[in-house]
């Protein structure tokens, strides 16, 4: 086993303890926000390689996502997918090569990319606003884990702008952080995928 593969196993099983251990503590004193340690540090351990073991945590103790443990869901998905481009880059797995990026683009699947794009956007931004309505009328109102999944999937340039016009989810920091960190993701995704031939 080589010495990337070891420090992505460490560095999962360390995740997956401290997600625990932080588990344990805030069910301990009934309440999510008295853990380990600050969330957000330890999402750290996600963006360093450890998406696999806090994904495992959070499936085995967690088991749904709920406004205390979103941003900890999406961080996982989100760098879930980062290192799974890096470890397919790193060990062969696709073909990466970077003389790509500049043409060859295949025309037909693009556009079949761009149109699931426009589709997923729209579908996004209608979610924003609607859900947007629904808090100001009081009523039913969609989950921002929808909300998320749809920016995730590749409705994040939907959701931001929604965000803008109506003003929703922006005093949410989970959102206004991870849907331009969605975007970004999307724009390496599809130069990615490029690069590998797929498109």
């Amino acid at each position: 086993m080589d010495a990337f593969a070891i420090y992505l196993l460490a560095i999962n099983v360390v995740t997956f303890l401290l997600f625990t251990i932080d588990y344990v503590i805030a069910v301990r004193n009934r309440d999510p926000d008295t853990g380990l340690m600050d969330g957000r540090l330890l999402s750290l351990f996600a963006v360093a390689g450890g998406a696999i073991g806090m994904l495992a945590a959070l499936l085995l103790w967690a088991r749904k996502i709920a406004k205390y443990n979103i941003a900890w869901w999406f961080t996982a998905f989100v760098c879930l997918i980062v290192w799974g481009m890096v470890c397919a880059a790193k060990w062969d797995l696709v073909d990466i090569d970077a003389g790509r990026l500049l043409g060859g683009w295949n025309t037909q699947r693009l556009a079949v990319l761009g149109v699931y794009l426009a589709a997923i956007n729209l579908a996004t931004f209608s979610a924003f606003c609607l859900d947007e309505h629904y808090a100001e009328a009081q009523q039913w109102r969609i989950r921002e884990s929808t909300l998320m999944g749809l920016s995730l999937m590749g409705g994040a340039l939907g959701g931001i702008l929604a965000m803008r016009l109506v003003r929703h989810k922006t005093k949410k920091w989970y959102f206004a952080l991870g849907l331009p960190t969605f975007l970004v993701l999307h724009v390496v995704a599809v130069a990615y995928a490029h690069m590998a031939g797929v498109l």
